[in-house]
């Protein structure tokens, strides 16, 4: 996996929802569709073992994920008030 990430939070039907997305790097991005759920999956037991929150790990394509200059702006909060 690359360092590249965004983290999305939304509330649906009251609920506060977050997911995590994570870029690959090139090389594994040809592998398998389930190998690459299978490491959705472990990052997500891994991120409720150790925070102990839920969130919906999301593995994107590389160089997906748009790049700013100077300070990183990884959380989106789309939630209304």
């Amino acid at each position: 996996l690359e360092p590249h990430y965004m983290i999305y939070v939304d509330r649906i039907n009251n609920l506060d929802r977050m997911e995590i997305q994570i870029e690959m790097t090139r090389a594994f991005f040809s592998d398998s569709i389930k190998d690459i759920e299978a490491i959705e999956r472990r990052l997500n037991a891994d991120i409720q073992s150790v925070l102990g929150i839920s969130a919906k790990i999301t593995l994107v394509e590389p160089r997906s994920i748009p790049r700013s200059e100077g300070k990183a702006k990884r959380v989106v909060d789309r939630r209304r008030y």
